[in-house]
């Protein structure tokens, strides 16, 4: 697979991912898509830990460039104090979070 990468949650014993390989271009809605889904694996306690975590990746994938982002390792925390207790975004190989072009005006 040519892009491969995936959201993790990390911190106090916690591990939980959303990954993705696929030879087909990750578009940001796909992505978010991912995001929610491990968003969907968390606890009511593991997600208060990390709500604005996962706000700060969403604005990430939503900010990127048109034609995406090439392989990186990206953290985001709630409390710069506690920075354990994260979401992060790793992009391992390829090309993800690619706007999808308007097929109607050719944007």
């Amino acid at each position: 697979m040519k892009n491969r990468g995936r959201f993790q949650a990390q911190g106090n014993g916690l591990e939980k991912s959303s990954p993705w390989a696929t030879d087909d271009t990750l578009f940001k809605g796909t992505a978010l898509d991912l995001l929610r889904d491990l968003t969907l694996q968390l606890s009511p306690n593991e997600l208060d830990q990390r709500i604005l975590a996962l706000g700060k990746a969403r604005n990430f994938v939503m900010k990127c460039p048109f034609e995406g982002v090439g392989p990186l390792k990206k953290s985001f925390s709630n409390d710069l104090q506690n920075r354990a207790i994260r979401i992060d975004i790793e992009v391992n190989s390829g090309i993800a979070f690619v706007t999808l072009k308007n097929a109607e005006n050719g944007k």
